[in-house]
């Protein structure tokens, strides 16, 4: 067949094939999970040649994976729809897949392929994955839990200085709360200098942080300096998730008795 003749060739003849039924094509290639084994890549052959070409795992992937780590959790979920698809990949009932042209069927197995691999080590990404979508999981916690205290994302308390931004403003009587989130030192200090210059031009505020990490993720002398500028501190998103609504019912029915 004329696009396995093409595929053999572009690998310099470093991979063979076995038909495993009509129109699917396993993929025999140096193309390797950590452990040795061979990575699992079908073909399938469309009957109708004006259809796209379909490249898959038929589910050996994540069948693989839930020997040793199972996708049981949103985050999980997240960080693995994540991988797949910033790779271009697509999954269906638990078949990994991409569709491609004939004369794209050789960087399209090499995409699939290293996908593939990214997920079989999922959980060696897992942290790395996670901590890129802090902010994005504060986010969608706020706009699904606190929307009752009408949080308003980047805002600008002083106008003239819009290169102070609060990650979020909660419209809450008499003081509104100001909250960031915060993952490194780097934001660490952003967040402390902020509050003090909202200090220094009298901006009425309350102040909270939530971290990703507050014991691993700053260094000594940042822990002190935003515990010294801030009011309020959830030591991670979860201690965030427990104790955010309470925080803030709290704050809100203290300033009603005011």
């Amino acid at each position: 067949m004329e696009i396995l003749e093409t595929l053999k060739a572009e690998f310099n003849n470093h991979v063979s094939f076995r038909s495993k039924r009509p129109g699917i094509v396993q993929v025999l290639a140096p193309l390797f999970h950590e452990d040795g084994d061979m990575l699992d890549i079908f073909i399938d052959l469309p009957a109708d040649p004006s259809k796209p070409i379909r490249i898959s795992d038929h589910g050996l992937t994540l069948m693989r994976l839930s020997y040793s780590y199972e996708l049981d959790t949103p985050t999980k979920q997240k960080v693995f729809t994540k991988i797949i698809t910033e790779n271009g990949v697509s999954e269906d009932r638990g078949r990994l897949y991409i569709e491609t042209k004939p004369e794209g069927v050789y960087p399209a197995l090499l995409q699939f392929a290293q996908t593939v691999a990214k997920v079989s080590n999922l959980q060696v990404f897992k942290r790395e994955v996670v901590q890129n979508l802090f902010y994005e999981m504060l986010g969608d916690f706020i706009k699904s839990t606190l929307l009752r205290f009408r949080p308003q994302p980047h805002y600008i308390p002083i106008p003239e200085r819009d290169d102070l931004e609060v990650d979020w403003f909660f419209d809450v009587p008499a003081r509104p709360i100001f909250l960031y989130g915060v993952r490194d030192n780097a934001k660490a200090r952003l967040t402390a200098l902020y509050c003090l210059e909202y200090q220094r031009n009298s901006v009425p505020f309350r102040s909270a942080v939530v971290h990703e990490d507050f014991e691993n993720g700053l260094s000594r002398k940042d822990q002190a300096r935003i515990t010294s500028a801030v009011d309020k501190q959830f030591t991670s998103l979860a201690d965030f998730k427990t104790n955010g609504e309470p925080y803030f019912v709290r704050e809100t029915q203290q300033a009603i008795l005011q």
